[in-house]
């Protein structure tokens, strides 16, 4: 076989092998569109976010300012000194997740707050912890302003996802798009039809299941996550089992054809 026949053997090869792969996932992956019936509707109802209310365990952040911020940095101290992540004073210690000082509800909802004490805050919004701290300051510090926030929030995502791992949410609100989204999106073997939400509410453990190619998605209690949700995305077995029987089939095409191609170049070079 000479060089020219050599060089049109790897360019045909080449050239098929493109032409497979580009047919096959095109016919394979086409139709996996989220809220694929959402054209057929110009106005959709949504379920608003709920504000979380603080539980026992949760770990809460508070940033105290007033116009004096020399007698305000005395509230941004935790009541405590910091000994290996845990103060002190037993109620405070470090965020796993940023790192920050915090404040842990104990077994009875409350917190230990420097200068004010116990303060029960367990049902409570951070706005409300805001309001109440702010209240109780005033016979400290002239004009006080109190920032809440919850260190602890996280949502669990598992199974088909591009990255698995768990997401830490700030601001306490997250939908389960915004959460598939943060996690690369879905595998192309996901099972969008069918996404599992695993959440435990009142000592009790609840599963929702979600069609993300639905409009009804929005409707869904579980389309806004809460603090501990387990998001688990199957595998669809379906497409999987479907996905490897046309690649058997564009192996044996190719190989086929290709066999065919080096046949006749082979037969090509012995008669000249």
């Amino acid at each position: 076989m000479n060089s020219i026949s050599r060089l049109g053997f790897f360019f045909l090869c080449f050239f098929f092998l493109q032409v497979f792969n580009s047919c096959t996932v095109s016919k394979n992956f086409k139709h996996y569109v989220y809220l694929s019936d959402s054209v057929k509707s110009n106005h959709l109802s949504v379920v608003l976010p709920k504000t979380p209310k603080l539980r026992v365990g949760d770990r809460i952040q508070i940033t105290v300012t007033a116009l004096n911020s020399t007698a305000a940095q005395a509230f941004n101290q935790g009541g405590g000194q910091l000994v290996g992540g845990i103060t002190s004073g037993g109620s405070v210690g470090t965020s796993v997740n940023s790192g920050l000082v915090g404040y842990l509800i104990n077994s009875n909802g409350s917190i230990q707050f420097p200068q004010i004490g116990g303060l029960h805050v367990l049902d409570l919004t951070t706005d409300s912890v805001e309001r109440m701290i702010e209240t109780k300051l005033l016979q400290f510090l002239k004009e006080p302003v109190v920032s809440v926030s919850q260190l602890n929030f996280n949502i669990n995502v598992l199974g088909e996802v591009s990255r698995p791992g768990v997401i830490n949410v700030q601001d306490g609100k997250i939908s389960i798009l915004e959460a598939i989204s943060r996690c690369g999106d879905l595998t192309l073997m996901g099972k969008r039809e069918n996404v599992l939400v695993v959440r435990e509410k009142n000592g009790k453990r609840e599963f929702g299941r979600l069609d993300l190619t639905s409009n009804n998605l929005f409707n869904s209690p579980y389309y806004y996550l809460e603090q501990g949700d387990l998001i688990y995305v199957d595998v669809n077995e379906n497409k999987l089992l479907g996905a490897d029987v046309l690649q058997n089939k564009r192996i044996t095409i190719v190989s086929f054809v290709l066999g065919i191609i080096t046949s006749i170049l082979i037969i090509k070079t012995y008669i000249k």
